[in-house]
């Protein structure tokens, strides 16, 4: 367990994480993962100097400066999420990779795609983040696993042929083992190929939905409460299976401030 992490974890397929502090074990994983989770790992290995620890850092404040403070804390969620849960759940291994491969921003199509190491499956991830303001941490979360469902539901369910594709080359761009590789971009044109005949359901495919949620003020939320939206959500039986993740933090600012502190002047 990282110091200033908690986790809250339960059979039913519900996380829970509160991030108490940026503790200096998290600040080490954050800089070992950076360059992996920006570019994908197949880019993270090579030793050209762009995707150092340093030039991502940088490149991640170039898209990230200037968004919306929404789009922000979206990009902070994100980030989070992928350094927190495939910390914590090895099993999985990223699939696609946090930066978009076509222009000056955060990518377009899934926020993640997953390929669990034990069963091959690959499952799809929607990340929704917001501030509680006068509302509860866990009707909060709440809401914003509902809209992390109907975007994912959406997108599952669409002909939109570029939503696969960008899936299909993000794999491309992150895996480093070439069978593997090959193995998850055939698996993705299958899903393909089913979206442009008209015939992608969600109920065919497995589903993560994140719900990150700064929650100011507010007290946070307990893993038990967040197991019963879960639990909600599970059983419409909308995919073919489901996990929910939240992700608890007071503010956005500690993040950026120690990331931003990160970058060597000069």
């Amino acid at each position: 367990m990282l110091k200033g992490v908690q986790l809250e974890k339960s059979e039913t397929g519900s996380l829970c994480f509160t991030i108490e502090d940026i503790s200096d074990e998290l600040k080490v994983v954050i800089r070992a993962r950076l360059s992996e989770i920006c570019h994908g790992a197949a880019k993270a290995s090579r030793t050209t100097l762009i995707y150092s620890y340093q030039a991502t850092l940088k490149a991640f404040f170039g898209k990230f400066d200037n968004k919306s403070l929404d789009t922000q804390k979206g990009m902070i969620g994100e980030l989070l999420t992928h350094v927190l849960f495939l910390h914590y759940e090895d099993e999985f291994r990223a699939a696609s990779p946090f930066f978009n491969m076509e222009e000056d921003s955060i990518k377009k199509g899934f926020d993640l795609v997953l390929h669990h190491r034990g069963t091959s499956e690959i499952w799809f991830v929607e990340v929704k983040a917001g501030e509680c303001g006068v509302e509860s941490s866990i009707n909060k979360l709440g809401g914003l696993l509902s809209l992390a469902k109907n975007d994912l539901k959406t997108a599952l369910n669409s002909e939109r042929n570029t939503l696969w594709q960008n899936a299909v080359n993000g794999a491309n761009l992150v895996m480093q083992d070439s069978e593997l590789k090959s193995q998850i971009e055939t698996l993705l044109e299958s899903f393909n190929e089913k979206a442009v005949a008209g015939a992608s359901v969600s109920t065919d495919y497995n589903a993560v939905l994140v719900a990150v949620c700064f929650s100011g003020e507010q007290t946070f939320a307990t893993g038990a409460e967040f197991e019963g939206r879960h639990i909600s959500q599970r059983d419409m039986k909308e995919f073919r299976d489901l996990m929910s993740i939240a992700l608890q933090k007071a503010t956005i600012q500690s993040v950026v401030d120690f990331l931003r502190s990160e970058i060597e002047v000069g």
